[in-house]
């Protein structure tokens, strides 16, 4: 029981603490001053409406005693007062409404453009550790959850206190011994809020992080579709889901319940205290210390003593839910970048170019070594091919030439140049990638294409398209090049997906190719129409490829075999196979060449 208490009430020294508000603001203020004005309006409009709170109350009692006490002419003065007292709050709350929304969807807006050029500048082996169903969830959930540190709750914890503040002071003006009598009804009132804005304020979260586990949970659910059809994993997925959705069924039923506890005993706590007030404000009117006016501007304000106390600990609360939301982006946003600005394609003046990997030592997180000393050349022009087993660092290769990744040790030349004195933009710039897993834009044809680099003209994009053979295809399509694919290029088979990578990779026009098994989902015919144009892409272009295919590597100028992240075997395919080797192992392991049909070499997975 000791342990339980004590817990609590750590929990309610952390729910004071300003640290977190502090690390919260420092983060938000920058985006806040942008619209300092809009926030300088707000703070004119919250005065305005603490003023009009006490005004209202002020003119609801003269204008009774005035009633009372038969004076018409004075009734007379008051009404117009109090016209213009509506008119002026009309004003004020339409005013407040429009400059709270404008401030808080600009700075969301801005908040979220800058989370997601952050995470652009990320550089690859710190974004690929979150799950993409997380990082959707900061764009979904917690941007959207932020309002409670730049909108309402925000002002309200600045308008709280002194509304309070100003209807005590007033409310002594009144009746001195009746305000403190309501006054002595504040700690109660206030160790309320805070306690049930503790248990608010940890559900809440809860929620949260169960909003962020069912974003990762839709995410992979709709991008593996296909193979949970294939394996037929259509009730496990649901029952995950179903899981999930009661578990947040139940927290939000619970918060449900939590605020209405919190609001029944903020709604008793004002009840009691008007009932006092009256009672005691009669008394005072019986005994001719107070006015019946003064009585009813006293009791239409004494609300204004209880609901701030209440109400502010739960602004307080919705206020750190809202900075646990930041929190969680802040963890993003301090991830080192790769590059202050966005890059820009730059078309490199130089076609040839060699590549040297010296003494490279890589892992993944400090693990086993995918490459240890590892020392590679690639002559300017030549086309060198990749072979090794399933796992033997091909892909790697090319992730660590793109900077992708970085080794631990060592360094990649290219022209003799360091890598390293190369900006990011500047380096990918050299290289156009296919890969095995051809990635394209839920655009059309025409879209996806003319992303390869600025200043595509229409030609162009349809010689490229003729050399990777697909343009023939497009034509037959009815909206052509304007041809919408789908998320993924679903609406397109896996060779017109390839060969449409391959043709944007061609516009690219970049004088390194990196082809990872770039033929693989192609038919003999299509393959060796594609396999011409690639040779043609190749002159004068210095060529890697990752190949499962005999009709692919026999041709390179130079055969490298991988075999546990080293250099085991270097060559032509005509003298390799004729060494008792690695390579010739493979060959017999994985060739099977009948008349004009090739197989594939090996294992198409890859690190």
């Amino acid at each position: 029981m000791t342990e339980i208490v004590r817990s609590f009430l750590s929990t309610i020294r952390e729910y004071l603490t300003f640290r977190d508000i502090r690390r919260t603001l420092t983060l938000l203020t920058p985006y806040m001053l942008k619209y300092w004005q809009v926030y300088a309006v707000l703070i004119i409009l919250l005065f305005a409406d603490i003023s009009l709170t006490l005004a209202f109350s002020w003119f609801f009692g003269s204008l009774t005693d005035a009633a009372i006490q038969s004076e018409f002419k004075r009734m007379q003065l008051l009404i117009p007062v109090g016209i213009i007292l509506l008119i002026v709050s009309l004003i004020s709350t339409y005013l407040n409404t429009v400059y709270e929304t404008k401030a808080m969807i600009g700075v969301k807006r801005d908040f979220s453009l800058q989370l997601y050029k952050h995470i652009l500048l990320v550089p690859h082996s710190d974004i690929s550790k979150h799950h993409s169903g997380e990082l959707m969830s900061y764009f979904t959930n917690d941007i959207h959850s932020i309002d409670g540190v730049i909108g309402r709750s925000f002002m309200n914890l600045i308008k709280l206190p002194l509304i309070y503040t100003a209807v005590f002071v007033y409310l002594l003006q009144i009746h001195w011994k009746l305000a403190l009598l309501c006054v002595a009804l504040a700690p109660l009132a206030l160790g309320f809020g805070i306690v049930f804005g503790v248990i608010l304020r940890n559900n809440g979260r809860m929620v949260y992080q169960l909003m962020g586990q069912m974003s990762t949970h839709l995410n992979e659910t709709f991008q593996g579709l296909s193979i949970i059809r294939s394996f037929i994993m259509e009730t496990i997925m649901h029952g995950s889901y179903a899981r999930k959705n009661q578990e947040i069924y139940s927290l939000e039923l619970r918060n449900a319940k939590l605020r209405g506890w919190f609001y029944l005993g903020g709604q008793a706590a004002s009840t009691i205290t008007f009932l006092l007030s009256l009672s005691m404000g009669s008394y005072y009117v019986s005994i001719g210390l107070l006015t019946v006016g003064s009585l009813l501007t006293f009791v239409n304000l004494v609300n204004h003593l209880v609901y701030p106390l209440t109400e502010l600990a739960g602004q307080w609360a919705g206020f750190q839910r809202s900075a646990a939301a930041v929190e969680r982006i802040h963890n993003i946003l301090t991830l080192p970048i790769e590059a202050k600005e966005l890059p820009n394609a730059v078309l490199p003046k130089k076609l040839q170019t060699s590549i040297q990997f010296q003494d490279i030592t890589f892992s993944f997180d400090g693990g086993t070594p995918i490459f240890e000393h590892l020392n590679l050349q690639i002559p300017a022009g030549k086309v060198v091919a990749i072979v090794g087993l399933s796992g033997a660092g091909k892909t790697t290769l090319f992730h660590l030439l793109q900077a992708l990744y970085k080794p631990q040790k060592g360094d990649i030349l290219i022209d003799g140049r360091s890598s390293k004195q190369l900006l990011p933009a500047e380096l990918r710039s050299l290289f156009a990638h296919v890969s095995q897993d051809t990635f394209l834009f839920d655009r059309t044809i025409r879209e996806n294409l003319l992303l390869a680099r600025e200043g595509i003209t229409e030609t162009e994009m349809r010689q490229a398209a003729t050399i990777a053979n697909i343009h023939s295809y497009i034509e037959t399509l009815p909206n052509g090049y304007d041809t919408e694919i789908g998320e993924r290029g679903v609406r397109l088979s896996g060779g017109q997906k390839q060969r449409l990578a391959i043709a944007r990779a061609v516009l690219k026009n970049a004088p390194i190719l990196l082809l990872d098994e770039a033929t693989s989902a192609l038919d003999n015919e299509t393959e060796q129409q594609v396999q011409e144009a690639l040779h043609r892409l190749m002159e004068g272009r210095t060529t890697l490829v990752i190949a499962h295919r005999l009709s692919t590597i026999q041709h390179a100028d130079i055969i490298y075999v991988l075999d546990k992240g080293s250099i085991v075997q270097i060559g032509q395919h005509h003298d390799l196979v004729q060494v008792n080797g690695k390579y010739r192992s493979l060959s017999r392991q994985s060739f099977q060449t009948r008349g004009e049909r090739v197989d594939y070499l090996f294992d198409t997975s890859v690190i």
